[in-house]
């Protein structure tokens, strides 16, 4: 939602999601100030793709998707990697996150 809050005509933003792959967030912007349309279309695609793994139910268990990505990437030593206030979330929620930035690498969004 990002990208179409920017064409609705949001000139500015919370973005909970840069925390991580703050890349795939800046894209958006310098796509969008561009006024670049393809690259926009492709930027915002990449960070929905990441916003799908992160932002989902239940919503509480965000900021632990976060702090697994934050390790993905090597900011976040892995016994920092845990918020004690979420929702238990199953193994499969981490990697979905992980599997995700994979892909995004793989593709080139870093």
């Amino acid at each position: 939602m990002f990208g179409p809050s920017l064409m609705w005509g949001a000139d500015t933003a919370l973005v909970g999601i840069a925390a991580a792959r703050a890349e795939l967030t800046t894209a958006v912007l310098d796509a969008w100030c561009a006024a670049d349309h393809t690259a926009f279309v492709d930027a915002s695609t990449r960070l929905d793709r990441f916003a799908e793994a992160t932002f989902l139910s239940p919503i509480e268990g965000y900021a632990q998707r976060m702090h697994w990505a934050a390790v993905w990437e090597g900011l976040l030593p892995e016994a920092a990697a845990h918020d004690p206030f979420g929702p238990p979330l199953p193994p499969v929620e981490r990697e979905r996150v992980v599997q995700c930035l994979e892909g995004l690498a793989e593709d080139g969004a870093e």
